[in-house]
């Protein structure tokens, strides 16, 4: 049975879970990445330096862009790859590679994450500027957080541990965005 129809297959047990992209398949877009870099290079007459690719990501983002003073990596969801491999390979690619490109051009502080900066760079690329993908998570591992109720004045909010942990420790002050009410614990 080829990968598609695995993935396509109703799932039945609730134990289902996805395998992560192959080392081929990573091969494979490492070597995408560095493509889309080196296209890049050739738009904006600029040599950009290859980045390290890592396959470490969980849960619902299939890709991330990070830089932590001068090093830089792109991180990638084998699970969702798995899933999307396609459609990964055109749009989650190209998506962080315009972060990085974005970054090299004109700093991480001085542009909006998906601006017109990024949007420009990823139209560039070939690919479309959309912000987040929209992936069924069946069979792919996601982290569960505990989640708390609180109130405003107009509904009931499900806040994750870390964010109550942050309310609690008065690092934070969450408002509804509805009707700009103050967070509120609720009581059991």
């Amino acid at each position: 049975m080829n990968l598609y129809n695995l993935l396509m297959k109703p799932i039945d047990d609730d134990n289902f879970q996805i395998k992560p992209i192959s080392e081929q398949q990573q091969v494979e877009v490492v070597d995408a990445t560095l493509r889309y870099i080196e296209t890049a290079g050739q738009l904006y007459s600029k040599c950009f330096s290859t980045l390290p690719v890592i396959f470490d990501l969980r849960g619902k983002c299939a890709g991330m862009y990070q830089r932590h003073g001068n090093r830089r990596r792109i991180r990638f969801n084998p699970w969702l790859f798995a899933k999307y491999y396609q459609h990964s390979l055109e749009q989650t690619v190209p998506h962080e590679v315009a972060h990085y490109i974005t970054d090299c051009l004109w700093g991480i502080k001085r542009v909006r994450p998906h601006g017109s900066q990024w949007k420009s760079v990823i139209t560039a690329l070939g690919a479309e500027p959309k912000v987040t993908g929209n992936y069924d998570l069946t069979g792919i591992p996601v982290k569960q957080y505990q989640r708390f109720a609180y109130s405003c004045g107009c509904k009931i909010h499900q806040l994750t541990l870390i964010r109550q942990r942050r309310l609690l420790a008065g690092r934070a002050d969450y408002r509804c965005r509805n009707c700009q009410g103050q967070l509120q614990a609720v009581s059991e």
